[in-house]
């Protein structure tokens, strides 16, 4: 299995960490005051995909924009 090259710094995959935790707690302990299901389900969504990048330090977006955090 070819993994893809890693776009992502330690600093970016740290603050991708921190946001993604910090919006599942949100959306998951305070979902009353978002008030929309969908909406809710969308920060899950978008904290999933942070996690999962933060974890593989990749990111599909800085892949199509051709951007790299990482030193070469």
């Amino acid at each position: 299995m070819n993994l893809p090259v890693k776009n992502l710094c330690l600093a970016d995959r740290v603050i991708r960490g921190g946001l993604s935790l910090s919006l599942l707690v949100f959306a998951v302990l305070w979902a009353e005051q978002i008030g929309d299901v969908v909406l809710q389900v969308l920060i899950i969504i978008f904290a999933g995909l942070n996690f999962i990048s933060f974890a593989i330090g990749w990111c599909p977006v800085y892949k199509l924009a051709n951007i790299s955090t990482c030193k070469k």
